[in-house]
């Protein structure tokens, strides 16, 4: 069991549906159930979490705004005293009636991150995320954020792949200017997303994108970082890790008491911090 005193987040892959289909993506659960569906079972998955030491929660997916329920369950996340983050790709936030999302919930929002590999269309296209207009609507999504809850901090997210490790992404970064910059560099899983192996990169490769951008002060993270760095949710409650994914034998937290969910659990808290996993996660404080 992972002892109390440490701050955890938890990343909870709430379903794998999704309006884009990214080459590189690892949310991929088998045709799991979706427990986001609902309402008071996963109220329950976030009480025991909150009973594991869970501070801080990121509704992710898929594309979390897929999920009927994700207001109520941010909503209920940020009055159980945790730090809410949702992961998108954005594609929604500026369309009505997704903004009503952003307008009734939002105050509950500490964090709101959005996926962006690249200033250019093409190359995103070529990445599978969007039809050709992502970049704009990544723009057009955090200036509606800065609109409507300026409290809300922005995080950028880009997988740094054969198609945009030498670009140069000043341009997009510093227009967007993000609370915080996160590159990952692209991991393979196997079993999961292995028809990616031919955007790979190697480290020195992922290393020269960083240091291109070391002014930005961007927060990467490559292969070794993310193993057993992260605390995850597949989409029925359960805690997985990579050897554990495509064939998940935990039972759902909300069905389990939290020694039976998290046996055999690869998790590292040294590496949870090493990544730079704690920062100012709460920007609205606990008052809702």
């Amino acid at each position: 069991m992972i002892e109390k005193k440490v701050k955890l987040a938890v990343n909870w892959h709430m379903l794998e549906r999704c309006n884009y289909r990214c080459r590189f993506c690892f949310a991929k659960f088998s045709d799991v159930p979706e427990l986001c569906n609902d309402l008071e079972k996963s109220k329950v998955l976030l009480k025991k979490l909150r009973d594991l030491g869970v501070e801080k929660i990121n509704f992710t997916g898929g594309e979390p705004l897929l999920c009927r329920n994700l207001g109520e369950l941010v909503k209920d996340a940020k009055e159980l005293g945790m730090a809410t983050s949702i992961v998108t790709n954005g594609y929604y936030l500026p369309e009505d009636p997704r903004r009503e999302f952003l307008r009734d919930y939002g105050r509950y929002l500490d964090w709101i991150g959005i996926s962006l590999d690249s200033g250019r269309e093409d190359v995103e296209v070529a990445l599978g995320r969007g039809y050709g207009d992502h970049v704009e609507r990544v723009r057009k999504a955090v200036k509606l954020i800065r609109e409507l809850h300026p409290h809300i901090g922005v995080k950028i997210n880009t997988v740094v792949t054969k198609l945009n490790w030498n670009e140069d992404m000043h341009g997009i970064i510093r227009e967007l200017s993000p609370d915080r910059w996160k590159v990952f560099q692209l991991k393979v899983i196997a079993g999961i997303n292995d028809e990616s192996k031919n955007l790979g990169i190697t480290e020195e490769q992922f290393r020269a994108f960083v240091e291109r951008h070391r002014d930005l002060n961007p927060v990467a993270e490559d292969n070794d970082l993310m193993t057993a760095s992260y605390l995850m949710i597949d989409p029925y409650g359960r805690f997985y890790d990579e050897e554990t994914q495509a064939n998940n034998p935990r039972p759902s937290l909300v069905d389990a008491g939290l020694e039976d969910a998290m046996r055999g659990l690869k998790f590292d808290p040294t590496k949870f911090l090493l990544r730079g996993a704690l920062y100012d996660w709460w920007r609205v404080g606990n008052e809702v």
